[in-house]
């Protein structure tokens, strides 16, 4: 069975998505190379999703409106943390999200939840120091997986762990003293996925010495799929957030 519905999230994430990696050299270059310096980035994102569900012969496909979604979240909880010193840094992001909603098709209205975490924990190493900076960012990705469908009393539900190393790349590019271009882009798999990989733009502009505005655009498309169970989502939309370092 498959129907189209439609379908948006808000989830925050964190620094290894949109740290300032050249506000962040500024302020380990005026400290001092070997001091430990800490930045924490919540933000929205306010994200649409494509894609396909399958729980044994049961299939939805996706494709929903943010204002639509914001009534169908359950639970949302995220954050994330970066910690620099010199050269070498360390990442770490989660997401847990939980929703519910309903599809009306020709058999009857499926009522469709979802369990989702994200985690990814990786380090981070700056292959071009300057004023415009180039970090290389390698670690793993957890992502647990736990669709529901039900129709008509009945019920099917599946769960899928995967656990994948990654490697990304990070840039900033200074326009001023407090604006500069964000971008970031990774790609992982291994036995876990079939294939994840993201990619964010955005600018940062630097309010105050240790704290920043940051905005732009991110994509996150994941495949994990088993005799029993097939997710294939593309996330995408624009985010907001904040930056503060200590």
């Amino acid at each position: 069975m498959r129907h189209r519905y439609r379908a948006w999230t808000i989830v925050a994430a964190g620094a290894i998505f949109c740290t300032d990696p050249a506000a962040a050299q500024g302020q380990a270059q005026a400290q001092g190379q070997d001091v430990w310096q800490y930045e924490v980035s919540p933000y929205l994102w306010a994200a649409g999703v494509d894609g396909t569900t399958r729980v044994g012969t049961l299939s939805v496909n996706s494709s929903q409106s943010f204002s639509d979604l914001l009534s169908e979240i359950d639970i949302g909880l995220m954050g994330a943390f970066e910690a620099r010193k010199g050269r070498w840094g360390i990442v770490f992001d989660s997401i847990y999200l939980k929703l519910s909603s309903d599809a009306k098709t020709a058999n009857g209205t499926v009522n469709v939840k979802l369990v989702q975490q994200l985690y990814a924990l990786g380090a981070a190493w700056r292959m071009v120091e300057g004023e415009a900076p180039i970090d290389l960012i390698a670690g793993m990705r957890y992502n647990y997986l736990k669709p529901r469908l039900e129709l008509g009393g009945a019920s099917v539900e599946q769960r899928k762990d995967a656990l994948d190393p990654y490697i990304g790349v990070r840039g900033s590019y200074p326009l001023d003293a407090r604006w500069s271009l964000i971008g970031y882009l990774d790609v992982g798999t291994y036995s876990g996925s079939d294939y994840a990989w993201q990619m964010l733009a955005g600018a940062s502009y630097a309010w105050q010495q240790d704290r920043s505005i940051k905005f732009g655009y991110r994509r996150f498309q994941t495949k994990y799929s088993n005799n029993a169970l097939e997710v294939d989502t593309t996330m995408q939309g624009l985010y907001f957030g904040a930056g503060f370092r200590f």
